[in-house]
């Protein structure tokens, strides 16, 4: 009888769990590693670019986008936090745990499109890694492109403890990288700055670009969402809940929030430029110039990609054997995904074109996630302390017909570049409330749906 692999707490030995629950004897750290984990995942440029599309694109007055931003954040990284706590509780990727509110079978659509969302995401932010290396060495494109991939998928297929010591560590210098910027930043910033009806997308006045400020900091959120339990899923079951929480909501908030204010500043720091259609390497060169604080603030951007990328195409491989239930290993999993990465991100030769429009529909592939997460929320309140086994879920259970009344109520509220529906159409003024339409629907679905289809109780013999 062959025994498993000792993984435990080893660093440079590759992770030979998949999507199984991990078994008691491997379970190892303790919450407040999360807070770093998080934090090097946030602290990374597209984070900041939230920010400066909010008012570069939308219009949005400085203190408007400031409360969007700290809002949208707090709202979802709450979420986040939530479903963290799933992890030390059923040993479990995210995609699996949700298997108990969703079934096998319903849980195949969302854990697509969170692969899909993990492998985009993964292709355009390394197109920005690769132009902030290229920036700094002088090196040819497509070779800092290749540099970056390579660094990227050995870390995800390294698999969960490297991946947690490499973020804790990187967490410090990101800090360090992203302040110099915020300093330079605010000294340049207006905060007194008015709506800008004459930005891209300034449709709706002053309120829309409040409500798009919400929108935008809870989609990015969002989009964190469906890897929540797949780096808490290691602790030991008995960890704390609340500390699960605390260490997992500040260590995605604090960086995001001060990262998307800094992102919003940047516009009214260069009044006379439209950073609307700008890459992050050029708003920064707009903003610092070509000398010594510019290129440390694009080594901070290359280290963020890292930090960003591996986590989402390690998440990425985890929801694609989650969606297409392959008997294959964890490691070749997180390969293969990453080799798909890399044919988007080459962009056709045309990356900076690629990295613009994908962006754009990834945006729109945002919306299922808001209403995904209140399915498993509402299923995380009804069931309480109780536990059962997330593998033995076959069928399709009432969660997935939740998420499908909610993202369907959501879409005449969809404001996209790419698609605008009926009513934010017809009232512009009240900018994207689709996820927030989708949010609730979903959740009130679902706890209609419980209760309509929970099984009568078996008569007490008498």
């Amino acid at each position: 009888m062959s025994q498993a692999p000792v993984y435990k707490d080893q660093v440079l030995e590759v992770e030979p769990t998949g999507i199984e629950p991990v078994a008691d004897a491997q379970r190892h750290g303790a919450p407040i590693h999360l807070f770093g984990v998080w934090f090097s995942a946030n602290a990374e440029i597209a984070t900041w670019m939230v920010g400066l599309l909010i008012c570069a694109l939308y219009g949005t007055d400085l203190r408007s986008a400031i409360y969007g931003i700290v809002i949208g954040n707090v709202v979802g990284f709450g979420l986040l936090g939530v479903l963290s706590i799933l992890g030390p509780k059923y040993g479990a990727p995210q995609m699996v745990v949700a298997r108990l509110a969703f079934g096998t079978d319903g849980n195949a659509a969302p854990a697509t499109l969170a692969f899909v969302a993990g492998v985009g995401w993964f292709a355009i932010n390394t197109v920005f890694g690769a132009y902030a290396l290229e920036s700094i060495t002088g090196l040819n494109y497509f070779l800092s492109l290749g540099l970056m991939l390579l660094l990227q998928i050995v870390l995800a297929v390294y698999g969960y403890n490297l991946i947690h010591v490499f973020e804790r560590v990187s967490m410090w210098l990101l800090a360090a990288g992203f302040t110099l910027l915020l300093f330079v930043t605010f000294s340049k910033a207006n905060f007194n700055v008015a709506f800008d009806p004459h930005a891209p997308v300034a449709v709706g006045g002053a309120l829309a670009g409040f409500i798009y400020a919400t929108a935008l900091a809870f989609s990015y959120a969002t989009g964190w969402i469906p890897a929540a339990a797949d780096y808490s899923r290691y602790l030991p079951s008995s960890s704390d809940p609340r500390a699960v929480w605390w260490y997992s909501f500040l260590g995605c908030a604090v960086p995001c929030i001060v990262l998307e204010i800094v992102g919003a500043a940047t516009v009214s720091a260069v009044p006379r430029v439209d950073l609307s259609q700008a890459i992050p390497t050029d708003a920064i060169a707009i903003l610092l110039g070509n000398g010594t604080i510019a290129k440390l603030v694009l080594a901070t951007v290359v280290l963020g990609t890292l930090t960003a990328n591996c986590m989402n195409l390690y998440s990425g491989a985890l929801a694609a054997l989650v969606a297409f239930r392959v008997k294959i290993k964890r490691p070749i999993a997180a390969l293969i995904v990453g080799v798909l990465g890399a044919l988007i991100a080459t962009g056709g030769g045309h990356p900076k074109e690629m990295a613009a429009d994908y962006t754009n529909f990834l945006l729109l592939l945002s919306y299922w996630a808001s209403p995904w997460a209140a399915v498993l929320l509402v299923d995380w309140w009804q069931r309480g302390a109780r536990r059962a086994d997330v593998l033995a879920q076959p069928g399709w259970h009432s969660g997935f017909w939740a998420w499908l009344i909610g993202l369907a109520a959501s879409v005449p509220f969809w404001n996209q570049a790419l698609y605008a529906g009926p009513f934010a159409k017809a009232y512009p003024q009240l900018g994207d409330l689709s996820y927030y339409v989708g949010f609730l629907v979903a959740a009130l679905a679902m706890l209609v749906l419980v209760r309509v289809r929970r099984p009568a109780p078996l008569p007490t013999e008498g």
